[in-house]
């Protein structure tokens, strides 16, 4: 019995789908014409928000000769912020363990620029603490450095839900897709056609027009703290699409 390759059977019906176009367009017409007579773009949009949650990065960072004291006076410390947060409203689902950590540092002398043979052990516990009631985020800040925060790896400004803006950024961006496919074909005196193909791309994170903060060892449970000024701006989502149109 002869065999037919898979190649040979693929090239027939390719050769088959080609030759329907042809039909389809007439025989006086280039097939590149039918396959290329299309406008692609690319549409930008934005829509902006109020962030409606403060997310605030603390931690406590303490340095110690005995690994196992370091690692207790550490968790002594975190609870006790976890505990400030919950005393000022802040309920456990709000509040999360972003990085936990132990590390050896060797002590270096730097008026002998020699090791002295001596370690310390760090220990670094970061907390992420939502902060709902936007009005008191400088305070909650304030309570959680007082309660031994030692560290304020950032403060920033976001949405809870974030579906709502893209919705309106992605429309944004399909409406200045056609807004520039429409221009185009305008200019080459043409007339644009439906949509055959959209893609998007482009960042899915949100970016908030906000002062993020890095602030180390602020207060740290060494006295009172007072409430830093911080403003949350606005919340920006951008979207980006790929349109194409057919040229009538």
């Amino acid at each position: 019995m002869k065999r037919i390759s898979r190649v040979t059977v693929l090239g027939a019906a390719l050769a088959g789908l080609l030759a329907g176009l042809m039909a389809g367009c007439g025989a006086e017409d280039d097939i590149s014409d039918y396959l290329y007579r299309q406008i692609s773009v690319t549409g930008n949009g934005i829509a902006t928000t109020e962030p409606d949650v403060a997310r605030l990065i603390v931690g406590v960072d303490v340095s110690m000769d005995d690994p196992a004291d370091a690692v207790e006076e550490a968790a002594e410390k975190a609870n006790a912020v976890m505990a400030a947060a919950r005393e000022a409203g802040i309920p456990g689902e709000d509040m999360q363990t972003t990085s936990y950590n132990m590390w050896v540092e060797e002590v270096y002398d730097p008026y002998t620029y020699e090791y002295t043979g001596e370690v310390e052990y760090h220990v670094i516990h970061q907390i992420r603490v939502d902060v709902r009631d936007m009005e008191r985020t400088g305070e909650v800040l304030a309570l959680l450095v007082d309660a031994g925060a030692n560290s304020v790896n950032s403060v920033f400004f976001t949405v809870d839900d974030p579906t709502a803006i893209y919705d309106s950024a992605y429309a944004n961006a399909v409406d200045d897709a056609r807004e520039r496919a429409e221009l185009l074909a305008t200019s080459l005196g043409v007339t644009l056609g439906e949509a055959t193909s959209v893609s998007e791309w482009g960042s899915y994170y949100p970016y908030a027009d906000a002062a993020s903060s890095a602030l180390c060892n602020y207060g740290g449970g060494l006295g009172y703290a007072e409430a830093p000024p911080l403003t949350p701006g606005s919340f920006t989502a951008n979207a980006s699409v790929q349109v194409t149109f057919s040229i009538d």
